[in-house]
């Protein structure tokens, strides 16, 4: 059975991230965000979600406690990654991506248009509606990412690295008020498996 183990960001969603990739039959669990690669491969980790919590992330320098360690992993991860909000921007800014303050946060129900179904958005095009919760966003996607999806506020709503399988969104599959948000998912694990 794949392992993707979900490194805790504080923030309630990790929980409903690990409840929801069990219920697609996936062994999940929180591990702390200092986690080391070396922990990883023991487990047999062979895919990593990132979920979102309340921190911001304005540059990968000067990052301090779960984040510093978050981004540490994230910059030596050689297995899928998906990143979830919060961890979506700190994906960017690892990456040389910017990040800043929403000119239109995004809170509740957004519909996104699916610009390249890119693996992780494979049969939602041309547009779902997903859950947000956000007052920071990605505003430039790093050099060697493509963009998968955005909304009218926000243009990076999801991403995706052209060479690795890395990942990020910036709403969360993971709720049931995001439609097709299990697709999500499960298409995460879907290159996973491969």
């Amino acid at each position: 059975m794949t392992v993707v183990p979900v490194v805790f960001v504080k923030g309630q969603y990790n929980h409903l991230i690990s409840r929801t990739l069990q219920d697609l039959g996936v062994a999940s669990s929180l591990l702390p965000a200092s986690t080391t690669i070396e922990e990883l491969e023991a487990i047999g980790a062979e895919g990593l979600v990132m979920g979102g919590g309340p921190q911001r992330v304005r540059s990968i320098e000067g990052l301090t406690g779960e984040l510093a360690d978050a981004a540490g992993l994230i910059s030596k991860l050689k297995i899928p990654l998906l990143c979830i909000c919060v961890t979506h921007q700190l994906l960017a800014s690892a990456y040389g991506g910017e990040t800043a303050s929403a000119k239109v946060p995004e809170f509740g129900p957004v519909a996104i248009s699916v610009v390249d179904e890119g693996t992780i958005l494979q049969g939602l095009k041309p547009s779902f509606v997903p859950w947000e919760s956000h007052r920071d966003e990605v505003v430039r996607a790093p050099r060697d990412f493509q963009i998968l999806a955005s909304s009218p506020t926000c243009s990076v709503q999801a991403m995706r690295h052209e060479k690795l399988d890395v990942f990020g969104v910036q709403f969360h599959p993971e709720v049931s008020h995001t439609t097709r948000g299990v697709d999500v998912l499960r298409n995460f694990l879907g290159v996973v498996r491969k």
